[in-house]
């Protein structure tokens, strides 16, 4: 099937092929892509030339519009899925975060979902705002692991233990009320923050460093577990994919969450619950069968959320659309 697969933020090359810096541009566009025969990948822009988008497309049998992060493209992009839908080109439009009671976004979000065949959610929760907001029919496909398989480790390498922060820092509100549960048990630990600079994190008092995937994956090698404190009342957190439990999972680290439904059905794995205080007093004293449950997990990856699995469910929602 041959597929275009459109991204709002920037792309640049790579032996492996384009990629991109954000996350989501990778887990939703890049890595399904390469995993597809007959996907490329092009860059909307806020310059884009209207009158040559479509040919961009020329044989195009699928288009597939990732996130929108700004309001600038979304006129350009609403007038090109209608386009190409009038000229018979199959036409899903993909979501992984719920701004629709955003001011700007959200009319944004509801006219792409109109323009669709198809929309796609990264979560089950996601999808269910999505049926409040569209009848385009909806399906859920997940975020793939990238990287390579890591040995789990789930020991201290050497005291005290090194726990890893990382992600958007849209994410780090809740990093604070975490931190406060694991100093409630008066635990010693050495916290890395990764993640954009500018945002806040350099203040925290941890050891900052600048989020790259190259870090990322260094981060990961050199910690002894990841943290991932959240808010499960919040309905913006509730619908979040599960892409950094199973980072981690699959890097070979033990993981420490709050109980957002994406985790809870990766809770046998790790620790998901109320309080990370518990989470890392447990993996203290049972670091055997933390190895056992991240063994576990790293099987479940692979059968749900590897590149291939993910493309396979790709597929089969574009070949329905």
């Amino acid at each position: 099937m041959r597929i275009v697969w459109v991204s709002f933020a920037p792309l640049r090359k790579t032996p492996a092929g384009l990629t991109s810096d954000v996350a989501s541009v990778r887990y939703r566009i890049t890595l399904p892509a390469q995993a597809m025969r007959g996907s490329k990948v092009t860059y909307l822009g806020p310059g884009a030339n209207r009158s040559t988008l479509l040919e961009r497309f020329d044989g195009a049998e699928a288009a597939v519009f990732g996130k929108l992060f700004e309001p600038s493209p979304a006129q350009a992009a609403v007038e090109l899925a209608t386009a190409l839908r009038k000229r018979g080109t199959r036409v899903i439009v993909d979501y992984s975060d719920d701004h629709f009671v955003h001011p700007v976004l959200g009319p944004v979000y509801r006219a792409m979902a109109a323009a669709a065949d198809v929309v796609v959610a990264s979560t089950a929760g996601l999808a269910e705002v999505l049926r409040t907001q569209t009848p385009t029919p909806v399906s859920v496909v997940t975020d793939p692991v990238e990287g390579e398989r890591g040995e789990p480790r789930a020991g201290i390498a050497r005291p005290p233990p090194r726990l890893l922060w990382f992600g958007h820092p849209l994410n780090l509100d809740t990093l604070p009320f975490g931190l406060a549960q694991l100093a409630e048990r008066r635990l010693h630990f050495a916290l890395t923050v990764l993640t954009a600079p500018g945002a806040g994190a350099e203040a925290l008092g941890h050891r900052f460093r600048a989020w790259s995937t190259a870090a990322l994956f260094e981060e990961l090698r050199d910690c002894d577990a990841v943290i991932i404190p959240s808010n499960p009342d919040d309905p913006r957190k509730a619908v979040k994919s599960p892409n950094r439990f199973n980072e981690a999972l699959w890097a070979g680290r033990f993981v420490i969450a709050h109980p957002l439904p994406a985790y809870e059905a990766l809770g046998a794995y790790g620790w998901v619950d109320a309080d990370l205080g518990d989470g890392l007093a447990w993996l203290l004293e049972h670091f055997e069968e933390a190895i056992g449950r991240i063994r576990a997990g790293q099987e479940s990856v692979a059968r749900q959320f590897s590149s291939e699995a993910v493309g396979r469910a790709w597929e089969s929602v574009i070949a329905a659309a």
